[in-house]
């Protein structure tokens, strides 16, 4: 679900095929994303917090976690919300 969420918005992810988690999706950011905004927005707006990157790549990627006890369902709720999200940017 949230490959297709990236495809669907021209977001690519960051590792190379064969080398991608199953738990985990890092996509590039791009150039025309405000990613600190965003970020800011969903965690304001929705009280959704996902990770900007780390280290050498911090502010040049995203990652969003799908580990743990989330369900479709809660995967679309977030799916949902960062829609909206970079509908109003």
């Amino acid at each position: 679900m949230i490959r297709a969420w990236g495809a669907k918005h021209g977001f690519e992810l960051f590792a190379p095929e064969g080398r991608r988690s199953f738990a985990l999706n890092c996509f590039a950011t791009p150039d025309s994303l405000d990613l600190p905004a965003f970020i800011k927005a969903l965690k304001t707006k929705h009280h959704f917090l996902i990770n900007g990157g780390y280290g050498k790549i911090k502010g040049t990627t995203f990652r969003i976690s799908n580990m743990g006890n989330e369900t479709e369902a809660t995967m679309q709720e977030l799916i949902d919300a960062m829609d909206d999200v970079l509908g109003a940017m």
